[in-house]
């Protein structure tokens, strides 16, 4: 059996939440409230992972990523991973906070990943503090440091933008992109958050992201960098 969506295309990527607890507590996520979290026997265990695993493969899943909460506070990932690539996923990846990552880049790497998405949703410490309710900043930027490092590189940056939160910092973002390497992804805020503060009012939509990015190519135009010796080239529509 083969899945496909309502297109009729088929579907190979696959997303596996290992675990609802986290060691962040962001504004916008519900995994902020210790109180919805499960008990341990009420997640499914690791031998119920691989057996969803080994069933999604049979389905055509060729790609899958591991989430959270955060993956990398669930002892025996490494060692998930690992066994996964020994079932023949082609394309394992995970979406992490970053606390974690710098430490156990090196075993992961090991155990068959290949892409990382690490959560950065201020550039400024300060208001990094207040979104993540954690004090690591400077943790997260040595993980991206040492992701982008790695094999893992170029690492993907998830930033969920609120307004009047952080959403002033879209050309910071960016910058840092361009300066660091690393793939920037802006994230809708969406009504899941454990505090019930999400309104529509607080979602950024994509295109004021895209029209920020137009200013940003406007007031930083490309450089002509041609040979003062190079010949026009012919337009496929001039005449001859």
């Amino acid at each position: 059996m083969t899945l496909y969506d309502k297109f009729g295309r088929q579907i190979t990527d696959l997303r596996i939440s290992i675990t609802d607890r986290c060691n962040f507590r962001c504004v916008y996520c519900r995994s902020a409230d210790p109180e919805n979290y499960r008990d341990h026997d009420e997640i499914l265990s690791w031998p119920e992972l691989d057996r969803l695993a080994r069933i999604f493969l049979g389905m055509g899943i060729r790609k899958i990523r591991i989430t959270g909460g955060e993956p990398l506070v669930r002892e025996g990932v490494e060692d998930y991973i690992a066994r996964l690539q020994a079932l023949g996923v082609e394309d394992l990846s995970m979406t992490t906070n970053g606390h974690l990552l710098a430490q156990r880049c090196h075993r992961l790497l090991a155990a068959g990943l290949r892409r990382i998405n690490i959560s950065l949703d201020s550039l400024d410490p300060e208001r990094f503090e207040r979104i993540t309710r954690t004090s690591s900043f400077s943790t997260v930027m040595h993980s991206i440091d040492v992701a982008q490092k790695s094999r893992l590189a170029p690492a993907k940056v998830n930033a969920v933008l609120v307004r009047g939160l952080n959403d002033d910092e879209v050309e910071a973002f960016a910058l840092f992109a361009r300066e660091t390497g690393v793939i920037m992804r802006f994230i809708e805020f969406m009504p899941l958050d454990a505090d019930r503060h999400w309104t529509r009012d607080l979602v950024v939509p994509a295109a004021e992201v895209h029209q920020c990015r137009f200013r940003m190519s406007a007031a930083r135009p490309r450089a002509n960098t041609a040979s003062p010796t190079a010949r026009p080239a012919k337009s496929a529509l001039s005449p001859r």
